[in-house]
């Protein structure tokens, strides 16, 4: 009888070890899965973020739209906004600007740990005192985006592409 348990025993054992296996496998996957689907909806919002930012802009709240786009940026990136702000301030209240903007779509190119690489296609319109009417834009920034400060994603460089 003794060895009839024991064999039993052995056969349960092998049996369901694989299975929690497999279970504790699919577990962790699932759960990379989701860490990574995350980090690249938090990539796209700080992206979309920042090119609507950089995009709406008006001569009567030029500093607090200033402001949020620099909050959005890596360090560099702060720097090289901040060397650029009198200038641009200056030019959108002397051109009484009025831009508006939004984002039509946004792809991740690239999603590393710490950077990921994204295109974000926007259209708005622009007003200034020397325009008839609103002007239609389109824009297609791609944006790298850095991971920086306590697990946020902040942009760390836009351009534009044709």
């Amino acid at each position: 009888m003794r060895g009839v348990l024991s064999w039993c025993g052995s056969y349960w054992a092998s049996s369901w070890q694989p299975a929690l296996g497999a279970a504790v496998e699919r577990g962790l996957a699932w759960r990379e899965a989701e860490r990574r689907e995350q980090a690249r909806a938090d990539v796209v919002e700080a992206a979309e973020n920042e090119v609507v930012g950089l995009i709406t802009i008006s001569a009567k709240t030029t500093d607090e739209d200033l402001k949020k786009l620099i909050q959005g940026a890596t360090a560099t990136f702060r720097d090289d906004l901040r060397d650029q702000a009198d200038r641009l301030r200056q030019e959108v209240v002397e051109n009484e600007v009025e831009a508006t903007g939004e984002v039509v779509s946004t792809g991740v190119v690239s999603l590393e740990d710490e950077t990921a690489t994204v295109i974000v296609a926007a259209r708005g319109t622009v007003d200034n005192r020397s325009a008839r009417r609103p002007e239609p834009r389109s824009l297609p920034p791609r944006g790298k985006v850095s991971q920086e400060v306590e697990g946020s994603w902040l942009v760390s460089a836009l351009r534009f592409v044709a």
